[in-house]
């Protein structure tokens, strides 16, 4: 009896290997489905009441309030209990999931789309479809544009939010949550190179890629702001946006490495965690302005102001920051760099 069972597993085995083997020769491979997903918390489905809104993170650290600000947002259960999050990325893996799990997130799905098939699964789609709270990760915003693009994954993510869930977004995540995205498709824009040229190949903008919350409308955002001098950039975005007709009177929110923005439905930012917190850009329709391409950037007077963490203000207009908490200047541009009427770009 034992003989003929090992006789009778090793023939499985053959046939198992001489079936493996015949497969590679025929050519058959793995179908990849064009995406990874990452599971971590309860199965058990559930349901919120969201309030909404949109959490913009700058990149690097991320802030622990942030993030459970986002939580909130997403609607809660009871104390500390919160729904289902899918965070959505192109490269890295399960970095968020424990660490929203703690916070009292239900269940964290993270999702690596690797394809454009990949964002029109099915699958994905259900996956977003239940979710109380999206959160787009860092990594390559050109790669969220090219493979998210008319996509079902497109389609799912602008159900929620316009459903009422909330959205958010750090670093590349965040590039792409606003009502204008800088796409990246040519590489990453210096600050240095784009003044000096505001038509560079670097400098490629396009439209909203999600239907962002309607308080952002006509805000066009960037991140690890003042870490990697980035006002530059962002004030020749603002230029294009105007010579290109894309806008009259463009808004820009640039936000440091460990800062945070939670923007309400109703239109109250809030600065969260370190680093500088938000730089708020402003520009008049009757601007003076030289945007051309090889031509260095002629552009004056851009509004700033900066709001430091922990202070509020008014998102649709740039307003109502506590008394003394902001630092506000104006910026112009011209041969090839920026001038500030306090004497610092930051």
């Amino acid at each position: 009896m034992q003989i003929s069972r090992i006789l009778g597993a090793s023939i499985g085995l053959v046939l198992i290997v001489s079936a493996l083997i015949a497969g590679q020769a025929n050519g058959a491979r793995p179908v990849d489905p064009g995406y990874k997903t990452y599971f971590d918390g309860s199965t058990t489905d559930v349901t919120t009441t969201p309030l909404g809104g949109a959490l913009l993170a700058g990149g690097g650290t991320d802030s622990d309030v942030g993030m459970k600000w986002l939580l909130a947002q997403g609607g809660a259960r009871g104390v500390g209990k919160y729904g289902d999050v899918v965070v959505l990325r192109t490269s890295g893996s399960n970095g968020y999931n424990k660490w929203l799990v703690g916070f009292g997130a239900n269940s964290v799905t993270s999702i690596v789309i690797s394809s454009v098939a990949g964002a029109n699964s099915p699958v994905v789609a259900a996956a977003i479809a239940k979710a109380e709270i999206v959160f787009i990760a860092g990594g390559d915003q050109a790669t969220y544009v090219r493979l998210w693009s008319n996509t079902a994954l497109q389609t799912a993510v602008n159900q929620r939010i316009n459903a009422g869930y909330p959205v958010g977004g750090t670093s590349a995540g965040l590039a792409v949550i606003g009502n204008y995205v800088f796409a990246a498709l040519n590489g990453t824009a210096y600050s240095s190179t784009v003044l000096a040229n505001p038509y560079d190949a670097t400098v490629s903008l396009g439209p909203a890629l999600f239907s962002v919350p309607p308080i952002l409308t006509n805000v066009l955002t960037d991140s690890h702001f003042a870490v990697r001098d980035r006002m530059g950039r962002l004030v020749t975005f603002l230029a294009r946006l105007q010579q290109d007709g894309t806008a009259s009177a463009p808004r820009g929110i640039g936000i440091d490495e460990a800062s945070a923005v939670g923007v309400t439905q109703g239109g109250t930012g809030t600065v969260f965690g370190t680093g500088n917190g938000a730089y708020l850009l402003s520009v008049t329709a009757v601007i003076t302005r030289t945007c051309s391409s090889g031509i260095p950037l002629i552009y004056t007077p851009v509004s700033v102001q900066r709001v430091p963490v922990g202070q509020q203000f008014a998102v649709g207009t740039w307003s109502n920051i506590t008394v003394g908490a902001a630092a506000a200047y104006t910026l112009g541009a011209a041969n090839k760099a920026l001038s500030s009427s306090s004497g610092s770009v930051y």
